[in-house]
């Protein structure tokens, strides 16, 4: 067993609290104001220290040159190391618009990674972000790829993913949108409004429907306008949890502050949506089919437009800190418990808790990493 010393942990309640945290195999076997250890028991003081969950991705395509659309198992297990060295434990890899043979000879290449023995971070599901989203909306998106979702789609999908749980983003204003997300919603997946030129109305009925989030607020949707709120307006009046993509780039640092204010911790789900280039710098890259430069750390399409960005999670927890100025414990819970409950896994991760998953991050009084436990399992 893992014996984690005399630091202070985030406590379900959202506070700090100092005491100690035994591991058995891939869990949390109790959480005690002190522990005391027991012969062959690895024993890790980490006194001044903090201990946070494991941070959670739900939007990730991507890293280290690895592209989850062409992606081998392999090569995702890659990906799954280099998440957890940068604090994320679990996370949805997500597709990008594309052919539908390429979108289903992607997801059982990503269910089998998720079988094979964990190097990283865990796969929790796929976010599938396209093809059923507006052209008018496309960001990145190749708009040729762009189509409808039939009935019989969500079933090939969750076939082909043979178990896994799936995550879409929608535009609910296509044609057979709203039904779709309402398929989806009864069927055990769960849909993020994105990539939409929907009115308020609609975005309304697509909540109503079954849709639980929006994807990367403000980015690729229809803004608010103060006679008509549109999708961001939508998003702001609901009680649905909102991406944010907080890098300082997507989203003015003025706009960080109103979401932040207007959802609070609750609703807020800090995401990387992060493309290959991410761990690798600037230069020329490749992404949904398109030539991607990535300059100063932004990465831009052709045509100017943001694809997708070179974040990580903990980067996104520290910058949303810096700008907003919430607490260390508010931006950990938009990483960490928000996804899980988003997912409907918040009993296996998210917190730190008995019988909870051993995902767990350990940092200096810098905010620096020092530890990251996946599964029990220290990695760094």
């Amino acid at each position: 067993m893992i014996l984690l010393k005399g630091g202070d942990y985030l406590s379900p309640d959202g506070i700090f609290k100092k005491g100690s945290i035994l591991l058995e195999g891939e869990a949390i076997r109790s959480v005690e104001d002190s522990i005391i250890p027991h012969e062959g028991d690895q024993v890790h003081d980490i006194t001044g220290m903090k201990v946070i969950p494991g941070l959670i991705d739900i939007h990730s395509h991507g890293a280290v040159g690895i592209d989850v659309m062409s992606a081998e198992p392999e090569d995702l297990l890659k990906l799954t190391n280099f998440l957890a060295q940068n604090g994320t434990t679990s996370f949805l890899p997500t597709t990008i618009t594309s052919t539908w043979e390429e979108l289903r000879s992607a997801l059982p290449k990503i269910q089998k990674a998720a079988l094979l023995p964990a190097q990283g971070a865990s796969i929790e599901g796929i976010h599938i972000e396209g093809p059923y989203i507006n052209p008018l909306r496309k960001g990145c998106h190749e708009p040729k790829n762009m189509r409808s979702p039939s009935s019989n789609d969500y079933d090939e999908l969750r076939s082909l993913a043979a178990g896994l749980k799936l995550h879409f983003t929608v535009a609910p204003e296509i044609r057979n949108g709203l039904a779709f997300i309402a398929q989806v919603s009864a069927g055990g997946g769960s849909v993020s409004i994105g990539h939409s030129e929907a009115d308020f109305e609609t975005t309304m009925k697509a909540l109503q429907s079954g849709a639980l989030a929006f994807t990367h607020l403000f980015n690729a949707m229809k803004g608010i306008h103060h006679r008509e709120p549109g999708v961001a307006g939508a998003a702001l009046c609901s009680n649905a949890y909102v991406e944010l993509v907080c890098d300082g780039v997507h989203i003015h640092p003025e706009i960080v502050k109103l979401v932040y204010k207007v959802k609070g911790s609750d609703r807020l789900i800090l995401v990387s949506d992060a493309m290959q280039a991410t761990g690798l710098g600037d230069g020329e890259y490749q992404f949904g089919g398109q030539r991607v430069t990535v300059q100063n750390g932004i990465a831009r399409n052709s045509d100017g437009s943001l694809a997708s960005s070179t974040l990580t999670v903990f980067a996104a927890v520290k910058k949303m800190m810096t700008l907003t100025g919430v607490s260390l414990e508010n931006a950990v819970r938009m990483a960490s418990f928000n996804p899980a409950r988003l997912l409907g896994i918040d009993n296996i991760v998210g917190s730190i808790e008995k019988g909870k998953r051993a995902d767990l991050l350990v940092l200096d009084d810098r905010l620096n990493l020092v530890a990251v436990f996946c599964k029990g399992r220290k990695l760094i």
